[in-house]
């Protein structure tokens, strides 16, 4: 029960920090210049500043919310299961970015999906869970006055009345989530598989581009079957009804 119970405060820590960053976001882009918006190097660098300040505020926030005291380092326990829910935390958003990138490549969805770098992704997932462990082996590193306001507005968020249930309820779907994405990742590393890819979306569309070939074939047998003069090779049948 105590390891669900830390799984559901992380989801609520990264629930609500999402929130903040998104406020933060958008206030962002309201100040900034349109011809900057989209580009994938932007893209990144927010990308990059983002994943950096969730991984040192949820190492921040289990020093104070857990252990009782910002700088204080976490247990083996909070080390462990803390590090396994960030790493599927992550997968899960690389997930999706991978999903959204196969709709990047369609002439219809092209410019309103950004594309992205898988290779770059899975550096960035990889680069934030070793971070987020050596944060908390060594919480003085995440202790500072940015990481503490996001702690204590987080911590604030949650014990609010209304605001607070509604992201209680969500991170008892986190919860059930990271469950279910913990027991395939397991079963993918068991059957020889890559957890970082997502099988359903790389089916959905191995059958798209299957029936699309097959699509092709069936326009060039229709095509092979017209002349040079435009007729196709259909026999002429008429002679031999006129002779009955």
């Amino acid at each position: 029960m105590e390891v669900l119970r830390f799984i559901f405060i992380l989801g609520i820590n990264f629930s609500i920090f999402s929130f903040i960053w998104g406020i933060i976001m958008f206030l962002l882009k309201l100040i900034q210049p349109p011809q900057s918006q989209g580009q994938e190097g932007l893209t990144y660098i927010f990308r990059i500043i983002k994943y950096f300040l969730l991984v040192s505020v949820t190492a921040n926030f289990i020093s104070v919310y857990e252990m009782g005291n910002a700088g204080a380092k976490a247990d083996t326990m909070h080390i462990v299961i803390g590090s396994i829910v960030m790493g599927l935390y992550l997968l899960g958003k690389l997930q999706n970015r991978h999903m959204m990138n196969q709709f990047a490549q369609h002439p219809m969805f092209s410019r309103m999906v950004p594309k992205v770098d898988p290779k770059v992704e899975q550096f960035l997932l990889i680069g934030s869970v070793i971070y987020f462990v050596i944060c908390l082996m060594y919480p003085g590193m995440v202790n500072n006055g940015l990481n503490n306001w996001f702690t204590q507005s987080i911590i604030s968020i949650y014990e609010a009345p209304i605001i607070g249930w509604i992201f209680s309820f969500i991170a008892f779907f986190f919860l059930i989530s990271i469950l279910m994405r913990g027991a395939n990742v397991v079963m993918r590393i068991l059957n020889g598989q890559s957890p970082m890819d997502n099988p359903k979306m790389n089916s959905s569309f191995h059958f798209q581009s299957n029936f699309g070939r097959y699509e092709n074939q069936e326009d060039e047998e229709d095509e092979n079957d017209v002349d040079e003069d435009g007729f196709t090779d259909y026999e002429d049948v008429t002679d031999e009804n006129e002779k009955q």
